[in-house]
């Protein structure tokens, strides 16, 4: 993989001599000034910053082909070798850089930085993705695998840390009411509305007729039926002073008169015992069973329009309260959704955006996160 152009340099070299790489003079004197002051060979960050900060080489490709000659550990200066003694030295950049994760060599081929340089994350781990130190700044690493894992534990991290920061209209297409419960919760809050109410107010609500009523118009009727009854008794006056053979037509018209009123009388009679018994028997339990049945049917209308907002609004109960109370949560369906709608972007936390580099075939997708 040709990261850096001291990669073409060795190709060009190796097609004359596989795998072996001439040394300059200038080779083999910074080789040996790394070699006199003890950089570690196994080290590359170490050999990288020597050669930065202490030797101040500004080309690039210099300290890269310097760098990988060095880690070779091509002399044994306890036996006496020496960087002068060599001319020409095997150097496969594809093989050493085998022992490097296909991540780092990724990550080294975005920014490009060589792989030796690139640290781990110190076991970090952001949302199941490997990370790695460069200069200071941390980046995350992963193929297509990894960056949908990242997005499921994205999608779980946003549900644990509560309902309420969705917006409503998604979040409740996840959920389905539970009737046991928000029936329960009808019925307690009608009870506590009907018991704060006089019989006269839930006669007033229910729209039915009480005792006052019955009493107004037995009153009605019992002033009818003493006016029936004054009449009844002006007509037998009446009837009393006629004389039979010369009054007899009007005596007839009379009792005929007579008849009718006591038909009246009767009726209202009945319609008195009648409005008597209502009052004396009345129970104001059948109102109250019908105004409460009214109030339950009305809060289940509400809830089953309104949803989650009929407690939040209505009630100021907590988000997540009202759905652990009232809801049954398809969580499994909204973190699918959550972890499959979006993209990768969400787990990006640094820019919101990511890059991707081909390693062997495989996608690697890299993202700054700090």
């Amino acid at each position: 993989m040709k990261l850096f152009k001291i990669y073409e340099q060795v190709e060009q070299e190796q097609k004359k001599e596989p795998k072996k790489v001439t040394l300059t003079p200038v080779d083999k004197k910074f080789l040996k000034i790394m070699s006199k002051k003890n950089v570690d060979v196994t080290d590359g960050a170490e050999i990288w910053e020597f050669l930065s900060d202490t030797l101040f080489l500004e080309d690039m490709d210099l300290k890269l082909r310097l760098a990988y000659l060095y880690m070779q550990d091509l002399i044994d200066e306890d036996e006496g070798e020496s960087y002068d003694d060599l001319i020409a030295v095997n150097l496969d950049i594809d093989e050493l850089n085998k022992k490097f994760d296909d991540k780092i060599l990724a990550l080294s081929a975005e920014l490009g930085e060589p792989p030796f340089v690139i640290g781990d994350g110190d076991g970090w781990r952001h949302y199941g993705l490997d990370t790695y130190e460069v200069d200071g700044d941390t980046y995350a690493v992963g193929d297509e695998d990894d960056m949908d894992n990242a997005m499921e534990e994205y999608a779980q991290n946003m549900i644990d840390e509560g309902l309420d920061q969705f917006e409503s209209w998604w979040i409740e297409q996840y959920l389905e009411p539970n009737d046991t419960d928000i029936e329960q919760f009808a019925e307690e809050e009608a009870d506590h509305r009907i018991e704060d109410l006089t019989d006269e107010e839930i006669l007033e609500e229910t729209g039915e007729e009480g005792p006052d009523d019955f009493r107004e118009y037995l009153e009605i009727k019992v002033s009818e039926k003493e006016d029936y009854e004054s009449q009844k008794e002006d007509l037998e006056d009446e009837l009393n002073d006629l004389d039979f053979d010369e009054d007899e037509e009007r005596m007839e018209e009379i009792e005929d008169e007579i008849a009718e009123i006591e038909s009246e009388i009767n009726d209202l009679d009945e319609e008195i015992s009648d409005l008597e018994s209502k009052i004396s028997d009345f129970d104001i339990d059948e109102a109250k069973d019908e105004l409460r049945q009214t109030y339950i049917d009305n809060t289940l209308d509400e809830i089953r329009s309104d949803g989650v907002s009929y407690f939040t609004s209505n009630l100021g109960m907590d988000f997540n309260d009202a759905v652990d109370y009232y809801f049954w949560f398809d969580e499994e369906s909204a973190k699918y959704d959550l972890a499959n709608e979006q993209g990768y972007e969400p787990v990006c936390s640094y820019d919101g955006g990511y890059n991707e580099q081909e390693v062997d075939g495989i996608v690697y997708y890299l993202l700054r996160v700090d």
